[in-house]
């Protein structure tokens, strides 16, 4: 039972007296244009690393050009150790700089989110009662645990990045040197081909971290606000647009009301329990609603 209730104008007290209804917010969602341009930047900090890696690399085997074959290069066990060395250097050059953009792409992150969910839930507390009710200013210790949290997590991801990057294309690359038959031109297509493979999944991955840990911190950062001015009750709204919808989400849970501790099961296969958008990918979300019952 929430620990205290929305305060509501003469007005909306006057209109709810008597009455067994539902008082209704604004919708708390997150607007993706702003995950989208977030993502963009990891994106970008991906591919500089990419850039960097693949110039270095190109520039390690200029000196061996003049060698006909790559079984000659593989032979010389100098190109070897210079690879590996190499590589060792870029992981703690881009380690160190990861783990710098991470604190403060993070930091910039939940700033942002703790004022948007305070712009987002005034809005909604303003439709249902009738006046403002949160300050951006104004963090419950919950919130602020979550916040720490959040934030921890996220940082890792992101910072996990770099190191996971280049530890897959040191091993690419020492393959490439020992296995590949053929030309000095052949195998840095191969490389070429490899690093370029590498470049698409991490920054893919950067992607999705950062789309996935913006959507949980506006969420969790969202669900703690409303707890804190006495909303426990949702109703689930689905999105729309997608072009594979979770059928369930659609026509079984969009529209129901449910409860922030108690949340319904949002994956009939596994059982799984959550609140709209836990899903991977799910972008459905919550509008905060108060009820009234009639007193008898």
């Amino acid at each position: 039972m929430a620990k205290r209730k929305p305060k509501l104008t003469r007005q909306k007290a006057e209109w709810v007296e008597g009455r067994d209804t539902y008082l209704v917010g604004e919708p708390l969602r997150l607007n993706p244009l702003y995950a989208d341009r977030k993502a963009e930047e990891a994106e970008r900090e991906v591919r500089k690393m990419h850039l960097d890696i693949s110039k270095q690399v190109r520039e390690l085997f200029k000196t061996e050009m003049a060698k006909e074959t790559i079984q000659e290069i593989a032979m010389d066990a100098s190109i070897t150790s210079a690879a590996r060395v190499l590589t060792n250097q870029l992981k703690a050059k881009w380690g160190k700089r990861f783990n710098e953009f991470s604190k403060s792409f993070v930091g910039e992150i939940f700033d942002d989110i703790t004022k948007i969910t305070a712009d987002d839930m005034d809005k909604s507390m303003q439709k249902m009662t009738g006046q403002t009710q949160i300050r951006a200013s104004t963090l419950s210790p919950a919130t602020k645990d979550i916040i720490k949290a959040g934030t921890v997590q996220a940082t890792s991801l992101i910072k996990s990045i770099s190191g996971e990057y280049i530890g897959q294309v040191q091993e690419a690359l020492m393959r490439s040197i020992t296995s590949t038959q053929g030309s000095y031109t052949a195998t840095m297509e191969a490389i070429d081909s490899m690093l370029q493979g590498r470049y698409k999944k991490y920054k893919n991955k950067a992607k999705n971290i950062t789309l996935d840990q913006t959507k949980k911190a506006y969420s969790s950062i969202s669900e703690s606000r409303m707890k804190s001015v006495g909303l426990v009750e949702y109703r689930w709204r689905h999105a729309g647009g997608s072009q594979e919808p979770r059928e369930y989400h659609k026509h079984t849970l969009n529209g129901q009301v449910f409860r922030l501790d108690d949340p319904p099961i949002i994956d009939p296969k596994t059982g799984q329990r959550g609140h709209p958008g836990d899903a991977i990918n799910c972008n459905c979300y919550k509008v905060p609603v108060f009820r009234f019952q009639e007193k008898r």
